[in-house]
């Protein structure tokens, strides 16, 4: 990850926590397998991305190659997406419902949302014990908005952001996901 985003290596060295952590992550002592690198930059076009494991294919992450992501942004965008790996089981089941026709779009891509709000959660208090240095620019928009900023309740969050146009969430894209990848194979719609 380092060698294909060098500029993440000046924020922080390797006896860091964060640097230690994201290390172990990698090797498969967060989620019992082998995370492995994606060198190219995210195809949604966001700070960072995640591919569960399937059938044979192994777990990934990928971080933007650009500048337009700071250093230190890209440093927290992998540790959430650490995190969100973590839920890949839960992901798989609503898969698997929602492709048995348990759930709708709308449930479906609500409750991946909430499940990213649990890696958001769990990556703002891995944040608070072992935060990432400040860069001289302040321009670490992702850090102090997605890591270090108080989250609402998963209630509220739930209302204002697990909803088609959520500002602080995947909802459409989880949306879309079911319409283009899940719908046309389910065998029996949800009422």
């Amino acid at each position: 990850m380092l060698a294909d985003r060098p500029d993440m290596k000046g924020v922080i060295d390797r006896t860091n926590p964060v640097h230690k952590w994201v290390v172990d992550g990698f090797q498969g002592k967060l989620i019992g397998q082998r995370v492995y690198w994606n060198a190219n930059s995210p195809r949604t076009g966001r700070a960072a991305e995640h591919a569960t494991p399937y059938g044979n294919y192994p777990p990934y992450i990928s971080i933007s190659g650009g500048t337009d992501t700071t250093p230190v942004d890209k440093w927290a965008a992998v540790v959430f997406e650490l995190h969100n790996l973590r839920n890949f089981e839960e992901f798989a089941k609503l898969a698997t419902d929602a492709s048995a026709g348990k759930l709708t779009a709308d449930e479906y891509a609500t409750q991946c949302v909430m499940l990213e709000y649990d890696a958001q959660l769990r990556t703002h208090k891995f944040f608070a014990k072992n935060p990432l240095p400040e860069s001289a620019h302040g321009r670490d928009r992702w850090y102090k908005t997605w890591a270090l900023s108080d989250l609402p309740s998963a209630e509220e969050f739930k209302t204002k952001h697990a909803v088609p146009g959520g500002t602080r969430s995947n909802f459409d894209y989880f949306k879309n996901s079911y319409i283009t990848q899940i719908l046309p194979y389910t065998k029996s719609r949800p009422k």
